[in-house]
């Protein structure tokens, strides 16, 4: 039974497998850049330079398996990846940075990232690759606008910020509504940066319901959220009077409309970004059930988004 139950595990996880991923997911035919289950193309006739940016635990061994398709079309990039899980690139810049807490080098990674999309004009793909753990690879702490009063974000008012939503126990969803409203980039923002460019985005689901505006907080998705969305949930959790005071005046700064809410559903600088799913938690379960069948049991497959305190 132990070697039964080892072999469905395995199974679960051989679906979801970055470099894996990438590889069956991503192909070039020619000069035409494909994705499985995109219905449409990229004929790289048409580009000057492509630029590959991205944030997560998975993305340095995605960037890996990218580099071996596109190899010097690749003009540069740079990706943030957890301490220890970084790769040999030839062409793109591997920063590993602090996770579940963001650091210096979270801070440095998101500086480089949006120096990249700057740099993007309406011939430049941007290709982004985004598992879980972008929220806190990638930190650029959101900058008022108020220079009257001014009280900057800084680095350490974000992790306190993360330690307090880490701990209240508020949903992932909950907690990437409040960290994309005191980001630069998150909440679609890393998306609106890059505009004109276009915009391809591989993503992998760490999470439950695979919503891409939580994801890595939504780099590059529209964000149906508000602050007053984000004020709602630290009062409902009770962490609103501890939050430090740069954080608490930009979220009521938001409420009053006296800066810009994150990147909105129809936004205009966003209608050249392409967003697509590769893996998630369904991917696992299906590849499970399929290999318990094979050994001749009946399964059920109950969900995929079943939640709880582990």
């Amino acid at each position: 039974m132990r070697e039964t139950l080892e072999s469905i595990y395995r199974a679960s996880l051989a679906p979801i497998q970055p470099e894996r991923l990438i590889r069956s997911g991503v192909s070039l035919q020619g000069q035409t850049l494909r994705v499985k289950g995109w219905n449409s193309s990229i004929d790289l006739d048409t580009v000057r330079q492509i630029f590959v940016i991205g944030a997560g635990k998975a993305s340095a061994t995605m960037a890996l398996a990218l580099e071996q398709i596109l190899g010097d079309r690749i003009t540069g990039g740079t990706i943030a990846t957890k301490v220890g899980h970084g790769k040999s690139l030839k062409r793109i810049e591997v920063i590993e940075a602090g996770h579940p807490f963001p650091d210096s080098e979270s801070q440095r990674a998101a500086h480089a990232v949006m120096e990249h999309c700057r740099c993007a004009d309406e011939r430049t793909l941007v290709i982004g690759l985004i598992s879980g753990g972008g929220s806190a690879l990638l930190s650029a702490p959101l900058l008022e606008t108020d220079e009257k009063e001014s009280m900057p974000l800084k680095l350490d008012d974000k992790r306190k910020v993360t330690e307090l939503l880490l701990s209240c126990g508020a949903t992932i969803q909950e907690i990437n509504c409040v960290r994309k409203h005191l980001s630069l980039i998150k909440g679609g923002r890393l998306a609106a940066l890059i505009h004109p460019a276009r915009s391809l985005n591989l993503i992998l689901s760490d999470v439950v319901g695979d919503r891409l505006d939580t994801i890595a907080s939504g780099l590059t998705s529209p964000d149906p959220t508000t602050y007053a969305d984000a004020l709602v949930i630290t009062d409902r959790y009770g962490i609103t009077a501890s939050l430090p005071a740069a954080a608490l005046r930009l979220l009521q700064m938001g409420c009053d409309g006296r800066i810009p809410e994150t990147a909105k559903p129809g936004s205009k600088e966003l209608e050249n970004v392409n967003n697509i799913l590769l893996g998630s938690n369904l991917s696992s379960l299906i590849a499970a059930q399929k290999e318990a069948q094979a050994q001749g049991w009946h399964t059920l497959t109950l969900s995929s988004q079943i939640v709880g305190e582990a």
